[in-house]
């Protein structure tokens, strides 16, 4: 395999892990804000050109997120200042 090759694949690997450790700092800071009721029905499904995107079974929990998106956006906001949305939809998230 050429050098160059190989760079960048441990480039891409290396990125990967560092998204993967944000994402569970991330996930611990959405928990605490958004309080036991909603954890059941709202997950962070992934983080998508710097925007959180989110995925709740739950259409009423997707209105009590409506409500606190902007609390919760300036929390993440204060460790993960490049984050620069959040968006939600209803389906199953497992």
């Amino acid at each position: 395999m050429a050098t160059h090759i190989k760079n960048i694949i441990n480039q891409f690997l290396r990125e990967k892990k560092s998204e993967a450790k944000n994402a569970g700092e991330i996930e611990k800071i959405i928990e605490k804000g958004l309080g036991a009721s909603l954890k059941k029905h709202i997950r962070l499904q992934r983080i998508y050109k710097k925007t959180l995107i989110f995925c709740s079974d739950s259409s009423s929990a997707i209105y009590e997120f409506g409500l606190r998106k902007e609390s919760l956006l300036k929390a993440v906001k204060t460790e993960f200042p490049d984050i620069k949305g959040a968006r939600i939809k209803i389906g199953d998230y497992d």
